[in-house]
């Protein structure tokens, strides 16, 4: 299978995370008998390791992925990070989520169906940091932008 192939079928899957509360975009990027892994989330230096952090959350099935979804909040959006490479008999890229002022992102790895929807998806989160950033000290003295 293609590069260019593996990229689209990433990039729908992307679309209906984008569009959770509409099926169809769903049913375009996953076969009916979709099985996805929700793995713990891992440190970014650990995730090419295949293993490396545990099964959180299993869904078999088209309905059980819509359930998974329906729980997204819409102002949630995905996107892709960069190109699709090998891996073993599945494919990886790394994505990216948003949601206001959240930032973070992972790695997928998915296998194909001959049709080039997805029949099998590891979603590996990144770790958020154990610490947050220094607080801003623009202006002179440490502060929060909190309101």
């Amino acid at each position: 299978m293609s590069v260019e192939v593996v990229h689209t079928a990433f990039q729908r899957f992307v679309e209906a995370l984008n569009r959770a509360r509409e099926p169809h975009a769903l049913r375009a990027a996953v076969i009916d008998d979709i099985q996805i892994d929700r793995h713990a989330p891992t440190a970014r230096s650990a995730l090419r390791e295949v293993g490396a952090a545990p099964v959180a959350e299993s869904f078999a099935g088209i309905a059980e992925v819509e359930r998974w979804l329906a729980r997204t909040p819409p102002a949630v959006r995905f996107g892709l990070t960069g190109a699709a490479w090998p891996d073993g008999d599945a494919w990886g890229i790394e994505y990216t989520i948003d949601a206001g002022e959240f930032h973070n992102g992972g790695i997928w790895r998915a296998r194909l169906a001959a049709d080039g929807r997805i029949a099998f998806l590891s979603h590996h989160p990144f770790a958020l940091r154990d610490e947050p950033d220094a607080p801003p000290t623009h202006g002179g003295s440490p502060h929060t932008h909190d309101r």
